[in-house]
């Protein structure tokens, strides 16, 4: 999270993803400003695609904890977003979690999993660079949800002494079905500790935005 001469704030913790069920979030221990949650619905040849995100501004919290309703399931997460070890027990920044949710046209063409691509197209530069980094999600019950988070332990006399408030990066997130070689959409996010947000989500050739 931090070196002697650059900075590195706790970011969408190492890209680590989760199944959620949104409501779940309620058991964060924070004292934060929270946003109405933001709906956006696409059509793919494959399936129709709810994405919904919801954001958690200004979150300050004594124990990094989080509970996968899905699988009535608590975990806390490191600074490098491992589960269940050395876990942050001091976080203040901002949080965010897109929940997807597929319903297939056509049973047999239901997608297995959900593919990211993640490259870091802007930062302060007193971030350290970031190579672009890649996962997998497997869906469980037709859902996949992404938690991120951006911030700094205030217990680190290193990360506060770099102002870390002042801290902000730009990433770009192509969102793949299955084996698909051409992205079914562009996400755009900026990370603050103050908060996170979604620039703009961008269909892919074979996606169609749902109006309404």
């Amino acid at each position: 999270m931090a070196s002697s001469n650059r900075t590195q704030c706790l970011q969408h913790p190492d890209r680590r993803t989760f199944l959620w069920s949104l409501a779940s979030l309620g058991v964060i221990r924070t004292k934060s400003h929270k946003q109405s949650e933001t709906v956006y619905r696409f059509l793919t040849p494959e399936c129709e695609v709810d994405m919904s995100v919801q954001y958690f501004a200004k979150s300050s919290t004594n124990s990094f904890r989080f509970r996968d309703s899905l699988n009535n399931r608590a975990f806390c997460l490191s600074a490098d977003g491992e589960e269940n070890q050395a876990c942050l027990q001091r976080f203040t920044g901002s949080i965010a979690v897109a929940r997807y949710r597929f319903r297939s046209r056509l049973p047999s063409q239901m997608p297995l999993n959900l593919r990211e691509r993640v490259l870091t197209i802007d930062r302060d530069s007193r971030m350290d660079p970031r190579p672009p980094f890649e996962r997998v999600l497997a869906l469980d019950r037709e859902v996949v949800s992404d938690i991120q988070a951006f911030g700094y332990n205030p217990d680190d006399p290193k990360q506060v002494a770099t102002d870390p408030k002042s801290l902000w990066c730009l990433l770009r997130q192509d969102l793949y079905l299955n084996e698909q070689t051409t992205a079914f959409l562009i996400v755009h996010w900026k990370h603050t500790v103050n908060f996170i947000s979604l620039v703009d989500v961008i269909p892919g050739d074979r996606t169609q935005p749902i109006n309404g």
